[in-house]
């Protein structure tokens, strides 16, 4: 199998488990859903739905930087990207550590946790592939004196 689609059917397949993980709190946590209108996340198919835009946004941003931003510029995005998924598993961490959203049920919480790390691996991953092109450090990946394998022409 192709790597590019392994790693959209893994995208998929955490994308499918955090929704399901999302959809499914316990009794306290569905109150608290109910409660504080998260309605995106209500049942599956919302959830399913929330957690598919939200990681094609990110995939699509970063395959848009990847394609269209020279090394320097991206790799700088692709940190940045990075840094909001950490602060915000940092956020969720705490956030899910206090009393209130501690008894909601694990697989609530475990779902609040999938994501950032999902759209960390995702601009990690990126980053790496950005990291690992040969070309020169001012040169798009489209730019017209560039080959078809990513490594610019000699000069």
């Amino acid at each position: 199998m192709n790597r590019k689609w392994s790693s959209l059917l893994l995208l998929l397949v955490l994308s499918v488990t955090d929704a399901y993980l999302l959809a499914h709190p316990n009794l306290i946590g569905k109150i608290g859903v109910l409660v504080y209108k998260h309605h995106y996340i209500r049942n599956f198919p919302r959830a399913l739905l929330t957690v598919t835009v939200v990681v094609g946004v990110v995939l699509a941003l970063c395959e848009l930087v990847y394609r269209l931003a020279r090394k320097k510029t991206a790799i700088f995005t692709y940190l940045a990207f990075t840094a909001v998924a950490i602060g915000w598993f940092m956020y969720v961490f705490v956030t899910f550590s206090s009393f209130s959203y501690r008894i909601t049920g694990k697989a609530f919480i475990y779902g609040a946790h999938l994501l950032p790390v999902i759209l960390a691996g995702l601009s990690l991953r990126y980053l790496f592939k950005r990291i690992l092109v040969k070309e020169q450090d001012n040169v798009r990946l489209t730019d017209p004196g560039t080959e078809s394998d990513g490594g610019a022409k000699p000069l």
